[in-house]
């Protein structure tokens, strides 16, 4: 899955050195916000006049679009190098943006191993959904909920129906891990590096196990996320 697509149309700009570059159409949109601001930040930027007020250079001919009354600081002003800065200003507050909301999904993932090991030791019972004791859905239920505020399904085939499918080998901490014996029969929450800790079955309690070569690997199905990337 690509994290955080921006969903918006493309658009290409085109500098007067040849050069293109495409934007996202949200991104280009902020660009000439940007591009806008800072040519009046420089146009309003000259010196006083002999009266102490500062002088006017921005006439109702610019606002219309026109260069009559303008100041000449801003008919000296680099059009393409605006833009070009302007862009990389936007870009950076996007990746910015992105990594931010990556250490926050990081910081969800470590809250619900968090949770999801305080309850170690605890029993399995048929139809438990805590606080001490739980069955297999029960635990995950419980843990989404405790940990995130989360609402998922109460059994392990209603939350196969709410995860989205991710390929074993990008299996991220805090995703589920779903076994099939006809069904969505049991799950767990995955840890990294092929283990998972879950509710097991009858007389056993809650515990770390690995995905594959445990009872339950000869029926392991695959992983599903209910969080991003």
């Amino acid at each position: 899955m690509t994290p955080f697509p921006d969903s918006a149309p493309s658009v290409r700009t085109s500098l007067r050195t040849g050069r293109e570059k495409w934007l996202s159409a949200s991104m280009a949109a902020l660009a000439t916000v940007v591009t806008a601001a800072l040519v009046w930040l420089l146009a309003t930027a000259v010196p006083s006049t002999a009266s102490g007020q500062a002088e006017p250079v921005i006439s109702a001919d610019r606002l219309a679009g026109s260069d009559v009354g303008l100041h000449p600081r801003v008919r000296e002003i680099d059009a393409e190098a605006m833009t070009q800065r302007s862009i990389e200003l936007v870009e950076a507050l996007n990746v910015a943006s992105v990594e931010a909301t990556r250490a926050e999904v990081t910081g969800m993932r470590e809250q619900i191993l968090t949770v999801a090991r305080k309850q170690l030791g605890d029993p399995y019972r048929a139809g438990g959904a805590g606080p001490d004791s739980f069955d297999c859905g029960g635990f995950t239920q419980f843990v989404f909920k405790r940990a995130l505020g989360i609402d998922i399904a109460r059994t392990s085939w209603g939350q196969y129906d709410q995860v989205q499918r991710v390929k074993t080998k990008d299996a991220l901490p805090g995703d589920l891990v779903f076994f099939f014996e006809g069904g969505a029969h049991h799950v767990g929450i995955y840890l990294g590096n092929g283990q998972m800790i879950d509710a097991p079955q009858p007389g056993e309690r809650i515990s770390v196990n690995p995905i594959s070569g445990s009872w339950w690997g000869r029926s392991f199905t695959g992983i599903g996320r209910i969080l991003p990337a």
